[in-house]
């Protein structure tokens, strides 16, 4: 029995009570399910990826990585607790499209009720989907093992060196850049 991973519906207009009509003349050809194995394949192993990240990013402390919480740099930083939310988000997001086109599958217009693919498809999204909701329950990884941590000392802000010092302290570094950064401006 296939089971949800998210306990919403997929978007607001499918909880509104949208319903497919499909005209009976409609002939579905069976040689476009090859795709849908294929973006299925693909789906799930975009979640088990996106699992795997987010397992690994949540077994590492925050402060270890980052002193003030935020990740990134020249444009493009993210706190740390964002990035998980969005992880996360995206891997409930793809679950629910997985579901769909997992649904699709297995709709009796496509005759694949006996189909060894679409059997192992469905298997690799449950085990994934399960893969997905251990980590989910399980927390972050030294606290599923039931090893002790030892908090690490607190950053003083005096002792962390922002990308614009570490620049300016090194000025071939910043004519580097900016020679880089006007060769890829003058490409059409």
């Amino acid at each position: 029995m296939r089971k949800r991973l998210t306990n919403h519906l997929a978007n607001k207009t499918a909880a509104a009570g949208l319903r497919r009509e499909i005209s009976d003349d409609f002939k579905y050809d069976k040689k476009k399910i090859k795709h849908l194995k294929h973006i299925l394949h693909n789906v799930n192993v975009a979640v088990g990826t996106l699992v795997s990240a987010l397992n690994e990013f949540s077994g590492v402390k925050g402060p270890s990585i980052s002193p003030d919480g935020l990740i990134g740099g020249l444009g493009y930083i993210m706190p740390l607790k964002n990035i998980k939310e969005v992880m996360n988000t995206s891997i409930h997001n793809l679950s629910d499209v997985s579901d769909s086109i997992a649904d699709e599958l297995t709709n009796p217009h496509w005759n694949a009720e006996d189909d060894k693919d679409v059997k192992d498809l469905i298997k690799e999204k449950e085990d994934v989907e399960e893969k997905a909701e251990e980590i989910g329950e399980g927390g972050e990884k030294d606290e599923e093992k039931g090893e002790e941590t030892k908090e690490e000392p607190p950053v003083a802000p005096d002792d962390v060196i922002t990308s614009k010092e570490i620049i300016a302290s090194d000025k071939s570094f910043e004519k580097a850049v900016k020679r880089n950064l006007v060769r890829f401006s003058s490409h059409p």
